[in-house]
């Protein structure tokens, strides 16, 4: 899970579900002991009732009139209410009208106590209050009592059920509610990061080197640090290609020096051949080593640029350079095609391999460019004789030449090869369609 709003969210609802489920046990509880009490006091009242209109004789029996009853439930037969008395050996001495069959309880409460409880005679539910009690009679008489009051539990039953539906049901709605409302309050309190990655990919799309606007006190240091990386980064470039353009025209000077040497005719013909091929050899390497030092590499936020208009440029330039060998540039690149890569690699990269088809191809080279899953994939072809047999690994180290009947210090492919390392690319030599060589490259997007 690598979105923060969707930890967030998961970790919101996580809570929120826990305290509704806690809430909704807590008030389902509340209620049920609240309705559980009112029942009790209810059959207290009744059994205080019972007990004020209740005649006991000398000979222990229990009598209540049915017209001092003091509900009229007490009288209808199964109506739902129901009483009874039981002496001290638990037999049931009286019972209500309604209560057609007595009731069987486990327990019987000592004297003063009442016993609140639920009993199950068969697929009824009762709600029972039990209260012992004695009665003297007049003579001394000392008799020990239980009175039962029942009443059916089905309604009650309904009432709670009811109430759980609608309690369960306006939290689950309040759950979902608030889960609604807390994704709007994400949606709001991110969109500072979303608007700080939109600017980031700006960067690459377009020429802002600079992250604009102002952001929330928490991500502003990180957006004034980013900036200040790019400034530092750009000036480090730049600085060094600079020092390098220093150290390159200074060596100018030397390296005129020694090739006025190399053509002094006092010197013999062996030993100024001598020293041209050394001097073209220094040179090769100097340029090589500045080539390498002056690449830019992979950066982070590098702005991406269009591929054809440099192929395009190359192309136009090395018409005129292979004029005379009527050498043909035909470049196939969509101009959507963009790829995060500093400018000066991407000339330097296009630029020396196309001279190299140009060179030892046969008067045709072809470079195309596509962007697959995300990746720029660059492919040049020629129609020459190819890379020849064996390994051509080996091709892509310094020094190393496919073709030694031509000029050159094999530097070419070595340099292309260290810029499509720099960004971790893939550098491959093959076999074209046209039996001549193909190179062919992918700079990984990431």
């Amino acid at each position: 899970m690598n979105s923060l709003r969707a930890r967030l969210l998961a970790a919101t609802a996580v809570l929120l579900l826990a305290f509704i489920g806690l809430t909704g046990v807590a008030l389902e509880t509340a209620v049920s002991e609240r309705a559980d009490q009112a029942e009790h006091d209810r059959l207290q009242g009744l059994s205080y009732a019972l007990l004020g209109s209740a005649e006991i004789t000398e000979d222990g029996s229990f009598k209540v009139a049915p017209r001092v009853l003091p509900e009229s439930d007490l009288t209808r037969p199964d109506s739902g209410l129901y009483a009874m008395v039981l002496d001290e050996n638990g037999e049931s001495i009286w019972r209500s009208p309604s209560l057609l069959d007595p009731l069987e309880l486990d327990t019987l409460p000592a004297v003063g106590e009442w016993q609140f409880m639920r009993i199950y005679p068969g697929d009824d539910t009762l709600i029972t209050l039990s209260f012992g009690f004695r009665w003297v009679t007049d003579a001394g008489t000392d008799y020990r009592y239980t009175l039962v009051v029942a009443e059916d539990a089905r309604t009650f039953i309904k009432q709670m059920q009811r109430f759980r539906g609608v309690l369960w049901t306006l939290l689950s709605a309040s759950a979902l509610i608030l889960l609604i409302v807390e994704l709007f309050i994400l949606r709001w309190g991110l969109a500072p990061l979303r608007r700080l990655a939109r600017n980031l990919a700006n960067l690459q799309a377009h020429e802002k080197r600079r992250i604009e606007g102002r952001y929330p006190d928490e991500i502003q240091p990180l957006v004034s640090n980013l900036n200040t990386m790019l400034s530092n980064d750009q000036a480090r470039l730049t600085r060094y290609r600079n020092a390098l353009g220093d150290l390159a025209h200074s060596l100018k000077t030397p390296m005129a020096v020694l090739r006025g040497l190399a053509e002094d005719d006092k010197l013999e013909e062996s030993q100024r051949h001598g020293l041209r091929t050394q001097l073209a050899r220094m040179n090769d390497i100097l340029d090589y080593q500045l080539q390498k030092a002056a690449a830019a590499g992979k950066r982070s936020l590098a702005v991406s640029i269009a591929i054809a208009p440099v192929a395009r440029k190359l192309a136009r330039a090395l018409t005129k350079v292979y004029a005379e060998q009527g050498t043909r540039f035909e470049v196939h690149i969509p101009d959507t095609v963009k790829a995060p890569i500093d400018e000066g690699d991407l000339t330097e990269l296009l630029g020396t391999l196309m001279d190299n088809a140009a060179k030892y191809g046969d008067g045709e080279v072809e470079v195309r460019a596509e962007m697959r899953d995300g990746d720029l994939c660059l492919q040049i072809d020629d129609n020459g004789t190819g890379f020849g047999e064996g390994s051509t690994e080996r091709l892509l180290e310094r020094g190393v030449r496919a073709d030694t009947s031509r000029e050159g210090q094999g530097l070419g492919l070595a340099v292309a090869a260290e810029i499509v390392r720099s960004y971790t690319g893939d550098i491959t030599l093959t076999r074209c369609e046209k039996g001549g060589a193909r190179v062919e490259i992918v700079l990984p997007a990431e």
